[in-house]
């Protein structure tokens, strides 16, 4: 395939795929197998609809997380390989290959490596960021209380993934 953004993506792809696959199998394989799950069929809800309303949304926030939590691995193996030169070919910007090109001009313009290295930085330290914001889930009638939840809704709370 040669050098190029298909080819340091596909790379990428090949090795960043399995742990979230794996993932999402054992948090599919954990929500169909909750009680609650397995008895909707009995009250004749269809499969399409246990996967829309019941497994998706147990599982899909954990998902985005897992997402977010390796996307600064993989903006930094893609950075690699564009600063090895098996990324973009120039003239495509490319963090990598800017890094690269920049390094002969760092005692003279550091610039030239700071955005590029900077922009990596960021991209990392906002994907951990939105990994870590969640939801708040609060009960109305908690919030008439003065803010205190009752003993049920602590224990959903507690229940709730990570």
């Amino acid at each position: 395939m040669g050098p190029s953004v298909g080819g340091a993506a596909l790379a990428v792809l090949w090795v960043t795929w399995p742990p979230l696959t794996t993932h999402a199998a054992a948090l599919i394989d954990e929500a169909r197998a909750m009680p609650h799950i397995r008895w909707l069929p009995l009250a004749g809800v269809s499969p399409f609809e246990i996967w829309v309303r019941h497994i998706l949304p147990s599982t899909l926030p954990a998902l985005l997380r897992h997402g977010m939590l390796r996307l600064p691995g993989v903006a930094l193996a893609l950075a690699a390989l564009g600063f090895l030169g098996l990324g973009a070919q120039p003239p495509l910007p490319e963090w990598g290959l800017l890094l690269s090109e920049g390094i002969d001009y760092v005692e003279r313009g550091p610039w030239t490596t700071v955005a590029p290295a900077t922009a990596l930085i960021l991209t990392s330290v906002f994907a951990v960021a939105m990994a870590g914001l969640r939801r708040r889930r609060r009960n109305r009638s908690a919030r008439a209380r003065g803010g205190r939840l009752d003993t049920a809704a602590a224990a959903e709370d507690a229940a709730l993934p990570v």
